[in-house]
């Protein structure tokens, strides 16, 4: 797995919005917090554009990606929000300078395609965190903020939670890599789906109703992609919403039912995904993750 280079003070980044639309306001916090890291922004040419639900047409916002690959002078690519439109344009994407001249990727949610691209398919780490929507709120919280920043600039992180769900004590190492359960779903079978073999998956969504998560889950059982895996983490599930008549089963349940006979560590209530806090993880690098009665420690950045 190739890290890219961390960040230095002075270095030249991008705010693009390869997804949903967004407006000036949506990101003026995000911008001034970002230049108080000692960063140089550079906005995407059509990150304010409107065409339906997507800031750009899909040329549109393909030019603004391909740019900021492209560009050597450019050192980290923050993508401003989700939504949707990632998927419409990730096989648009000429890769070939980005292979040679890596650098960080960050985002969540429909940003998952990007990071599967990058991890699966290009053996390149990249970082599912905050978004520059989310700053603003995630200022008053402030950790998440300021693990982001640690994680650019290179410094190793250790994140403690509570063991809520008892998980039994244990130790696992593996490459980190997931994202959003909808658009890991979208791709399978695609060839920017995960391979499972020695990883450990972190999935989180938002909205779903409790059925089709127990759908995207079987999916992946089918598929044997829990065949290999070191460990699941379940960030949040936000917004989920039941039929007249519930499932009937946790999120927990889903996931560990589908398990069946393959035993390994199910770590829930990780604060990442539409949440606050949104604890950012570096996707296809190594984590190692200390499980003890109490608390679980998660061990990022130890080994680039």
């Amino acid at each position: 797995m190739t890290i890219p280079s961390y960040l230095r003070t002075g270095d030249k980044v991008t705010i693009l919005a390869p997804a949903g639309l967004i407006e000036p306001g949506q990101i003026a916090s995000a911008i001034k917090i970002i230049e108080s890291w000692g960063l140089k922004i550079d906005l995407g040419k059509s990150i304010f554009s409107n065409h339906y639900n997507f800031s750009g047409t899909d040329t549109e916002r393909t030019a603004d990606l391909q740019e900021a690959l492209d560009n050597p002078e450019i050192k980290a690519i923050f993508c401003a929000r989700g939504g949707y439109g990632v998927l419409r344009i990730i096989d648009k994407i000429d890769w070939t300078n980005f292979i040679k001249n890596p650098k960080w990727i960050i985002g969540y949610s429909d940003i998952t395609a990007i990071h599967a691209t990058c991890n699966n398919l290009l053996n390149i780490a990249s970082v599912h965190g905050p978004m520059q929507v989310n700053f603003e709120k995630l200022q008053k919280e402030q950790k998440s903020l300021d693990y982001l920043k640690k994680i650019l600039f290179g410094q190793s992180v250790i994140y403690s939670i509570p063991n809520v769900n008892k998980t039994i004590p244990t130790e696992i190492e593996g490459k980190i890599l997931g994202g959003n359960l909808s658009l890991l779903y979208s791709l399978r079978g695609t060839p920017y789906d995960f391979n499972p073999e020695n990883s450990i998956l972190f999935i989180e969504d938002i909205g779903e109703y409790m059925y089709h998560i127990d759908r995207m889950i079987q999916n992946f059982r089918l598929g044997n992609k829990f065949k290999g895996l070191k460990g699941i983490i379940l960030g949040n599930f936000t917004e989920i919403k039941e039929n007249d008549i519930p499932f009937g089963l946790t999120i927990e349940e889903i996931v560990s039912n589908a398990l069946g006979e393959n035993l390994i560590p199910v770590i829930t209530g990780f604060p990442a995904g539409h949440t606050t806090p949104n604890y950012p993880l570096v996707f296809g690098s190594k984590v190692k993750i200390k499980v003890e009665k109490e608390k679980i420690d998660f061990f990022l950045n130890q080994w680039s």
